[in-house]
């Protein structure tokens, strides 16, 4: 299952091939996975960090949006060059990125770069991440179930 999410992810984990993976399927197609502490969705034949794990937030780049970003975030939109304040340089496009809100720095989405850092650096308008994940959505919800 390690090998699975790393080749999902494109990222190696640091954990141990023998490390045991918790699996919960609240709905049909939505499955979590623990790996001591990392909480995966598996959703088709992605994986997608949990917003709700920390430990595993700490292993992708962020990019922080204002707070008027945060409301359209929250509810499904992609995340605009406009609303950026700042980022980490995520690399290639294809690349998970953990959203945060500006004032607290609370994680809030995660997005999949439609551009690779390098591009989104010098970008005035447009999407730079599609939005896979929000707080609020159908994953944050199901995993109260879990």
């Amino acid at each position: 299952m390690v090998h699975r999410i790393e080749s999902s992810l494109g990222k190696a984990l640091g954990l141990p091939r023998s490390t045991q993976a918790e699996c919960a399927e609240p709905a049909d197609g939505v499955v979590f996975v623990n790996l001591d502490g990392l909480i995966f969705v598996e959703a088709g034949d992605k994986f997608v960090p949990f917003l709700g794990s920390a430990r595993v937030l700490e292993l992708f780049p962020s990019a922080t949006v204002d707070e008027g970003a945060t409301r359209f975030l929250l509810n499904g939109a992609d995340v605009m060059r406009p609303g950026i304040r700042k980022f980490d340089d995520w690399g290639a496009q294809g690349a998970l990125v953990v959203v945060k809100e500006e004032k607290k720095g609370r994680a809030i989405a995660i997005g999949l770069s439609t551009t690779s850092g390098s591009e989104a650096s010098v970008m005035t308008k447009g999407s730079c991440l599609k939005n896979l994940h929000y707080i609020g959505d159908r994953y944050w919800t199901l995993h109260k179930q879990v």
